[in-house]
């Protein structure tokens, strides 16, 4: 693929030398306004009454260098938290907009939808590179205006991609930093060809040997695309594709093991472990259960616990868990502006994406698998899990404009063909491996998918007067989702055991109506709207909700008021919100063997909260700003389904008024930029309060505040004609090497007989923390 990319970058660069030379340049305006059009249908109109965040394409490039992927550059943003498995910000990556998890934010890129059909999510693993090829993300926070693909539930972030240059021209990337990790990366533009058409492509990679261990990894993604420019068409091919081999630690940190948790107070011991911090002093702050094991629960001489790494049967060791994923995305769209009032845009889209993970089962039980031998109950394995995934659709808006009015009306279709399977591919009994490999691997459970995903609506914004603004939309979803064949779990029957079935079909209809209203006044600006919105269960609700009840629909009711001030030297705004929730999914705490988590429908729950933001220019060269999220997050009755004797039997426990999990009631982001003769330094401190890891509100089963702060700094050069500019950065992450965990997980349970009542559960923690200190620094070069 980097052979090909060179081979065609060179061949059009040189013909673009002549083609250029009688190419007359279109208006850059009117060819961003088309580039525009395309991404209006899922963005806000002018003085929308919604909660929004947007990053301009400078930030995203600057960005695009770092090597961790997008949601830390989103988390600088009002409400939203990052994190990632292998603590540098690289590799599998998640975030969350106002407590609510990845399958609940709709993504788009340039209209078309990236969530995943069944699970709903965005897996941010190979996409580091996307910043370089962006022209502008908007962040909606509640539920924002209609957009295409899922619901959004917490928020929705809507990608453009960046419109492509007219001038020929290219750059090239390079950074370094700790635990050997490096980024590289290049892109180049033809310029516009005989004055219609433009070439252009980008390829990133990001390889890091990553902070937890097992986490090395390599991950990047590339970019072609043609564009042909009429004066007021234009029709773009874009060809966009992923691609990772990264270690995982989906397990996080884990205090302990399947037999023993070495939280402070098990059994009545006193291990002193209580957060990730002590993990950390306890040696254990890299520790990662897919990839080694504790050989002794007691500390050595040094006061660490001991681990050794995983080993086959020949004496090596087991590499590490790897996630291996490949997805390409084809995007052609076209836009005719048609006249002063009228403007349409369609889409034509396929998505293909495979992959799969191989990981090591220490010590695992054989009915896990399906299998059975006499006087075997466990074994070491490797299995391999595995998806591929076919997604084609078409998007089509139309926007009526004139001075008073701005409507637009679209339609979308998204068709969705999965398949699921998984193979045993070592057996370290060789008893039980001549039983089952004999004629290879052997293949356990296999189901295929299939979702229908359509939508329509129609969104209108009346200016009444130069103060006043209102705003409608209505949206139509039906949604079709079937799934069959045989599942990963078994049940026993008869002496044996057998694969789950799935025979899942189910059809959903949701209206989805939004209203609101905008006052202008000089500087000042306030807007409120109300915003209704629905989303249907995702895969892993059906199949892994465990003891809780079969999934339902979800429905959002979301209030915003919010206020602005705009002047030249100070900017200021707040937003309140209201999103009164029925049937939420919401996070048990528990997670599945894969660290997913577990999810189950709660009737009534709600967050509230304001978001605060301000930023001051006191001279030209310094600019300080802020943003803070405040919230509360209820579950007003919620019924927990605990576990006592270790699954043996299981108790229901009630609670009132209890906090939701994973729902930090504070983010606080700070900034001061300094700015002056091409040189930059920012300053960035977070904060981000303590949060539950479930939903009972219990202290010991949370992950406590904390704060960290960043400093990026960069000079840019402009040497000649030849090299346009030279850019040097440095990044330091986490300067006061702080050690913390940004997420987590938990399990307990009730064991009274070892002295662990509902008060005083035997508990488990997996923390998921980020590095301590870390840096990088980069050089670009720019044609």
């Amino acid at each position: 693929m980097k052979r090909f990319f060179l081979g065609i970058a060179a061949l059009v660069c040189a013909v673009s030398v002549n083609a250029q030379r009688k190419a007359a340049l279109y208006d850059s305006t009117q060819v961003e306004a088309l580039n525009e059009i395309v991404v209006k249908g899922v963005r806000t109109q002018k003085n929308a009454p919604f909660a929004v965040a947007n990053i301009k394409k400078q930030e995203l490039n600057a960005f695009s260098k770092t090597g961790k992927e997008l949601p830390f550059l989103f988390s600088q943003t009002p409400g939203v938290l990052a994190w990632s498995e292998n603590g540098l910000g690289t590799g599998t990556t998640y975030m969350r907009i106002r407590g609510a998890g990845d399958s609940r934010i709709n993504v788009t890129l340039d209209g078309v939808p990236l969530n995943s059909p069944e699970d709903q999510c965005v897996f941010w693993a190979n996409m580091n590179s996307y910043g370089s090829l962006l022209g502008s993300v908007q962040i909606q926070r509640g539920i924002g205006t209609s957009t295409n693909g899922d619901g959004a539930f917490g928020g929705t972030i809507a990608l453009a991609s960046a419109t492509p240059s007219q001038k020929a021209g290219g750059e090239v990337s390079a950074s370094y930093g700790s635990f050997n990790t490096f980024n590289v990366g290049g892109k180049f533009s033809t310029g516009l060809l005989w004055n219609h058409l433009i070439f252009d492509g980008a390829y990133h990679e990001t390889n890091t040997d990553g902070f937890i261990h097992g986490t090395s990894g390599r991950s990047g993604s590339y970019y072609g695309g043609l564009t042909w420019i009429g004066s007021n068409f234009q029709i773009r091919y874009k060809n966009i594709g992923n691609f990772e081999k990264t270690g995982q630690a989906w397990n996080g940190v884990t205090a302990g093991d399947n037999d023993m948790s070495l939280m402070d107070g098990t059994y009545g011991i006193n291990s002193g472990i209580k957060t990730y911090k002590d993990m950390w002093n306890a040696g254990l702050g890299k520790y990662n259960s897919l990839y080694e094991y504790l050989t002794s629960y007691d500390k050595d001489a040094n006061g660490n616990y001991p681990t050794a790494r995983y080993q086959m049967n020949n004496g090596s060791f087991w590499d590490k868990t790897t996630d291996n994923f490949w997805q390409n995305h084809n995007i052609l769209s076209a836009v005719y502006d048609i006249n002063d009032n009228w403007s349409i845009t369609g889409s034509l889209h396929y998505t293909h994406g495979y992959g799969y993970y191989n990981e090591f089962r220490y010590n695992y039980k054989l009915k896990k698998f399906g299998m059975t031998y006499d006087g075997v109950k466990k074994s070491n394995f490797v299995r391999k899990k595995g998806l591929s995934q076919n997604t084609y659709g078409f998007i089509w808006n139309a926007n009526y404009k004139n001075d008073a009015w701005d409507v637009i009306g679209g339609m979308s279709l998204q068709e969705f063909d999965g398949n699921h399977f998984g193979y045993v591919t070592y057996i370290a009994n060789d008893d039980v491996r001549k039983k089952y490999m004999s004629n290879g691997d052997y293949k356990y459970y296999d189901s295929d998918a299939t979702k229908l995903d359509g939508s329509t609506f129609v969104k209108a914004a009346y200016h009444i007067n130069e103060q006043w603004d209102i705003f409608g939309d209505l949206q139509y979803r039906y949604v079709q989702y079937e799934t069959n064949g045989k599942n990963d779990k078994f049940y026993a029957e008869n002496s044996g055991y057998y694969n789950q079935m799935l025979n899942i079909d189910e059809s959903y209809h949701f209206l989805n109506p939004k209203a609101g209203f905008s006052w202008n006044l000089n500087n000042h600006r306030v807007y409120g709207s109300v915003a209704l919105s629905h989303r249907e269960p995702e895969r892993n609700n059906f199949t892994d909700n465990f003891n809780y009840p079969y999934p339902k629909a979800e429905r959002l009711l979301d209030y915003e008021l919010g206020y602005t001030f705009n002047s030249d030297i100070f900017r200021f705004g707040i937003n309140g919100y209201y999103m009164d929730y029925n049937n939420q999914f919401v996070q048990t705490g528990q997670e599945t063997e894969i660290g997913e988590k577990v999810t189950t429908n709660i009737k009534d729950s709600y967050r509230m909260g304001i978001e605060i933001q301000a930023a001051v220019d006191p001279f030209s060269w310094l600019t300080i700003e802020g943003n803070a999220a405040l919230s509360k997050n209820k579950i007003k009755d919620f019924d927990e389904v605990a576990s006592v004797n270790w699954e043996d039997d299981f108790r229901t426990i009630h609670y009132d008024n209890s906090t939701l999990a994973f729902s930090p009631s504070t983010i606080l982001n700070g900034f001061v930029n300094l700015h002056w003769n091409g040189f930059q330094a920012v300053w960035h401190t977070n904060f981000v309060s303590s949060q539950y890891l479930d939903n009972t509100e219990n202290a010991d089963r949370s992950l406590p505040c904390y704060s960290a702060s960043d400093a990026n700094i960069s000079y840019t050069w402009k040497p000649n004609k030849a090299i346009k500019e030279c850019i040097f950065g440095l990044n330091f992450n986490n300067i006061f090497n702080r050690r913390y965990a940004a997420n987590g997980w938990v399990y307990s349970s009730i064991v009274e007989e070892y002295g662990h009542p509902n008060e005083n559960r035997y508990y488990q923690i997996g923390f998921i923390p980020m590095a301590g200190f870390t840096m990088m620094g980069n050089v670009t070069l720019r044609f």
